[in-house]
C-alpha cells in the first residue's frame, strides 16, 4: 500500500528511487535461505561441476553420488530424486559458488547471491532509463523483488535484466541485441525462449542467429545425449505432481472432481502445458496482426504461461513485474498478484494459505478485467461496426453511378467505427459528425449543435443515421438536416418496438449499453430516448420530406430493427395540420400526410 501511495504522489526522482533500491537490497542481502530451499540445489549443482561431474547426469540421490552425501548441503536439498532443470547460464553462475562448498555452503550461497544482485541491479538501472520514476518505484522497491532477489536469491534475479534489455533493444530497433537478450533470459530459465518468434517477425533471421550462437556457446560444455531426456523427465514430473498457488488449475481440478468424482490432477497439469504450447501460434499471429509492442507481447505470453502453470511460487512472478511497469499505466493485476502471493509462504508454517491464493488471483482477475475492459469493449464495437457497414453496403450508390469517390456523412458517428468501416469497404470519403467528441478513429470529427449541419445543400452522396434518431431531442430536425445535405440517399437504421413492455426493455438495454461505452458521457441523452414503432418511423421520414426507396427489417425478439433507404424529395415542404398531422406539398400540387408519433 505504501508503494501505491508513493506512486500516486509522484514526488521521487529516478535518482532517489535507484539509490533507495541499492540500500534496500544491501539491507536484505545478509538473509539466509529461510523461505525456500532451491538455493541448496544451486550450490550442489555448482559443486558437482568443480568435481568434473555434469550436473544434468545424475539425480542427487543416485548411487553414483553416494560418496558425496556426507556434505551438509545434501540433507538440505529438495527433490533429490529429480534431475536438474536449470539451464546453462544458471549453471555457470552456480559454478562460481560451488568452488567454496567444502569451506561452507553459506559462502557459496552468498557468492551466487552477489552475482544475482549485480545482474539484477543492472536491470533496475536500465529500467530506470525506460520508465518514469513512479513506475520504477513499483519494481525497484517492491517487497516481493527485495525478498526473492536480495533475500532468497532465486535465479529469476538473473533472468529479469535480460528481459528488460530485450525490451530496451526492441525500442531502439537493435534486433541482434534483442536476440542475445532473449537467449540470455532463456539460458537462465527456459520459458523466455518462447519470445523468440516475436523478434523473428520484427527483424527476420538477424534476430535469430546471434541468440542461437550464444545459446550454443553456453550449452556446449554441458552437451551430452542424456541432458534433454533427463530435463524433460523432471519437467514432466513437476507438471504432474507439483501444485502451489495456481488458482486456475485448482478451479479446473475441483470442477473435474465434482463432475466425475475422480482426481484428474495428473492429467490436468500436462493438458495445461499442451494448451499453452497450442496458444503460442495464436499469440504470434495476434502480434503480427495487431502490431503489439514487444513488452505487451512478452507480458501476455509469460503471463499466460503462469496462468496455465500448476505451480506459481512467489518468485515466479519476478518475470512479470518489470514488464508490468513498462506502460504509463502499470498493469496493477500482476502487481497485486505478486504482493498477495507472498502470503502463500504461510503454507509452510500451517498458517492461512487458501485465503491468500483466492485473494491474490481473484483480485488480479478483477483488476485485469478493469484494465482490459475498454480494449475488449472497443474490439466488440469495431466488430459490430463491420457488420453494420456490411448491412449498409447494398444500399450505397453503385460505382458506375459515381464519377468521383463516394462521399459519406456519418451523422451521430459516436466512436466513428461505422464510418471507418464504410471508408474501407466502399472506398468512400467519410466525414464524421456528432454533438460530442467520442471519436476513436483516425478520421476527423466535427462537433455541431445538434440543430444545423455546417454544410451546404447536397454536400454528400450518402448520409448514415445508425441508431441515432431515438437519442435526439428533435429527431425530425436532425432527419430534415440530413436530407438537406444529401444528394442521393439517407440510410436510416433504428430500433423498433412492438409493445409497451418491449419499449421499456429497449430503453433499459440502450441506457446500459451507452453508459458502458461512454463512461457516463451520454447520460444527458437518456431523457430524450424516444423509441418508435416501425410504422411511426416511416411516417416521420415522409413528414420530413423523404421518399422511402427501400425498406428492410431485422426480426429479433430482443432487438428488432428497421432499415430504410431514403431519397430526398426536392421541392417539398411540410406544414402543420390537424391533430398532429403534417401535410407535404409538392411543386406539382400533390399532397400527402404523415402522423408523427413521439
Amino acid at each position: 500500500m505504501g508503494l501505491v501511495v508513493l506512486w500516486w504522489r509522484d514526488t521521487l526522482s529516478t535518482r532517489s528511487v535507484l539509490l533507495g533500491a541499492v540500500l534496500l537490497r544491501l539491507a536484505a542481502a545478509p538473509l539466509l535461505p529461510v523461505l525456500s530451499d532451491d538455493m541448496f540445489r544451486y550450490v550442489w549443482d555448482g559443486w558437482l561441476q568443480w568435481e568434473g561431474i555434469n550436473p544434468y547426469r545424475f539425480t542427487p540421490d543416485d548411487p553414483s553420488l553416494a560418496a558425496f552425501r556426507e556434505l551438509p548441503v545434501y540433507e538440505l536439498l529438495n527433490s533429490a530424486s529429480y534431475y536438474s532443470v536449470y539451464p546453462p547460464l544458471s549453471q555457470w553462475i552456480f559454478a562460481l559458488g560451488g568452488a567454496l562448498l567444502e569451506t561452507d555452503w553459506r559462502l557459496s550461497f552468498y557468492v551466487i547471491k552477489g552475482v544475482f544482485l549485480v545482474m539484477e541491479g543492472a536491470g533496475v538501472w536500465l529500467l530506470g532509463q525506460m520508465v518514469s520514476a513512479r513506475n520504477l518505484l513499483l519494481y525497484a522497491w517492491n517487497p516481493l523483488v527485495l525478498i526473492e532477489v536480495a533475500g532468497q536469491a532465486h535465479t529469476e534475479a538473473a533472468m529479469v535484466p535480460f528481459l528488460i534489455a530485450a525490451v530496451w533493444a526492441v525500442r531502439h530497433d537493435r534486433g541482434r541485441l534483442a536476440s542475445l537478450a532473449v537467449a540470455g533470459a532463456g539460458m537462465v530459465k527456459l520459458y523466455p525462449l518462447v519470445l523468440g518468434p516475436f523478434l523473428l517477425r520484427r527483424y527476420g533471421w538477424q534476430a535469430v542467429w546471434p541468440g542461437a550462437l550464444l545459446a550454443f556457446g553456453m550449452t556446449a560444455p554441458y552437451a551430452a545425449p542424456y541432458v534433454l531426456p533427463h530435463m524433460k523427465e523432471s519437467v514432466d514430473l513437476y507438471f504432474r505432481l507439483f501444485e502451489f498457488n495456481a488458482a486456475p488449475y485448482y478451479l479446473v481440478k475441483e470442477a473435474f472432481f465434482e463432475w466425475t468424482g475422480q482426481d484428474w490432477s495428473k492429467q490436468i497439469g500436462p493438458a495445461f502445458r499442451q494448451l499453452f504450447l497450442l496458444s503460442l501460434p495464436v499469440l504470434y499471429g495476434l502480434d503480427a496482426w495487431k502490431k503489439w509492442r514487444f513488452e505487451h507481447a512478452a507480458l501476455a505470453t509469460l503471463g499466460l504461461f503462469l496462468v496455465l502453470s500448476t505451480t506459481v511460487h512467489p518468485w515466479y512472478l519476478l518475470a512479470l513485474l518489470p514488464l508490468a511497469v513498462l506502460t504509463p499505466q502499470p498493469r496493477w493485476h500482476w502487481l497485486w498478484l505478486g504482493a498477495l502471493s507472498m502470503g502463500t509462504y504461510l503454507f509452510y508454517v500451517d498458517g492461512p494459505y487458501w485465503s491468500w491464493v483466492w485473494l491474490g488471483w481473484g483480485g488480479a482477475l478483477l483488476l485485469g478485467l478493469a484494465a482490459y475492459a475498454d480494449g475488449l469493449l472497443q474490439w466488440v464495437q469495431q466488430s459490430r461496426a463491420k457488420r453494420k457497414a456490411d448491412r449498409l453496403l447494398p444500399h450505397l450508390p453503385t460505382p458506375e453511378a459515381q464519377s468521383d469517390a463516394l462521399s459519406v456523412l456519418d451523422l451521430g458517428a459516436g466512436e466513428g467505427y461505422v464510418g471507418a468501416a464504410l471508408a474501407r469497404r466502399a472506398d468512400a470519403n467519410v466525414t464524421l459528425v456528432d454533438v460530442a467528441d467520442m471519436n476513436r478513429t483516425d478520421y476527423p470529427l466535427t462537433v455541431y449543435d445538434g440543430q444545423t449541419l455546417p454544410y451546404d445543400d447536397n454536400a454528400f452522396d450518402v448520409t448514415v443515421l445508425y441508431y441515432v434518431l431515438h437519442h435526439c431531442a428533435r429527431p425530425e430536425r436532425v432527419l430534415t438536416e440530413a436530407l438537406r445535405v444529401t444528394r442521393h440517399r439517407v440510410l436510416v437504421v433504428e430500433s423498433v418496438y412492438t409493445s409497451a413492455v418491449h419499449r421499456r426493455l429497449l430503453r433499459g438495454l440502450d441506457i446500459a449499453a451507452n453508459r458502458l461505452r461512454s463512461g457516463g458521457e451520454m447520460a444527458d441523452q437518456e431523457m430524450h430516448l424516444a423509441f418508435r414503432r416501425r410504422e411511426a418511423w416511416e411516417q416521420t421520414i415522409l413528414a420530413c420530406g423523404g421518399h422511402i426507396e427501400h425498406r428492410d427489417t431485422v426480426d429479433s425478439w430482443i432487438h428488432p430493427q428497421g432499415v430504410w433507404s431514403v431519397r430526398p424529395t426536392r421541392g417539398e415542404r411540410s406544414t402543420p395540420g390537424r391533430n398532429g398531422q403534417r401535410t407535404l406539398h409538392t411543386d406539382s400540387g400533390e399532397a400527402s400526410s404523415a402522423s408523427i408519433h413521439r
